[in-house]
């Protein structure tokens, strides 16, 4: 008989994957580390040289200077997407569990952005780094500045994030009202035009820190 019995090659249910418990239990904590991670990147590579200030001369020595730390750091970049990726699939599932239905694409799509905005970052500094003293000086420019405004996906993500999360919270319980409030706050922040905007993605970090520590704590204390 060709039948195979339980427990004798039968692949294990899909909760016994040590993997994927993992990720449902933690899996809150992910957006926590991931802003740990974006700080200690950017705390070691720094902003990109101002394109609008700095010649052009300026702007290839800055590439071709930077040393090991930098491609730390963009190695750090990419753990830290894949991290946001892994909580936006985390949160989106939780929201969907508790009834929530047009909102939870939002959160997955938000993370999706972030996440493709440091996979463009990661490659352009990989580019940068690697070859910055052979590629065309006028090349070097046209990288460095699009590294410069490359602030453009994270702000749409990180907004889809925090009203999603943020108008779903008094249905899901995930997060306090008053952190909900926040997420508003933070929200409007970063729509409003540059430089202002900016304050926004500072207030982001603390959110997302605060939300996925309050989600652990929550989500942990049904499990």
């Amino acid at each position: 008989m060709l039948g195979v019995q339980a427990g004798s090659g039968s692949l294990p249910p899909a909760g016994g994957v040590p993997l994927q418990r993992f990720i449902e239990r933690f899996g809150a904590l992910f957006g926590a580390v991931s802003i740990i991670g974006m700080v200690v990147m950017m705390a070691i590579e720094g902003d990109p040289p101002d394109v609008s200030e700095k010649t052009t001369e300026q702007i290839v020595a800055h590439w071709v200077d930077m040393g090991d730390g930098a491609w730390f750091a963009m190695w750090v970049g990419i753990l830290v997407g894949i991290l946001m990726l892994l909580w936006g699939l985390w949160t989106s599932n939780a929201l969907r569990e508790r009834g929530v239905t047009l909102l939870t694409p939002a959160v997955a799509v938000g993370t999706v952005l972030i996440a493709v905005g440091i996979s463009v970052d990661a490659a352009s500094r990989l580019a940068l780094l690697d070859a910055a003293e052979h590629m065309p000086t006028a090349a070097v420019v046209a990288v460095s500045a699009m590294l410069q405004y490359l602030w453009v996906p994270f702000l749409l993500g990180m907004v889809l994030i925090t009203v999603g999360v943020s108008a779903s919270a008094k249905q899901t319980g995930l997060i306090p009202s008053w952190l909900a409030w926040i997420g508003y706050a933070t929200a409007l922040i970063l729509v409003i035009p540059h430089p202002i905007s900016f304050i926004g993605f500072l207030v982001f970090a603390i959110w997302l820190l605060l939300s996925s520590s309050i989600m652990f704590r929550r989500t942990g204390a049904t499990a």
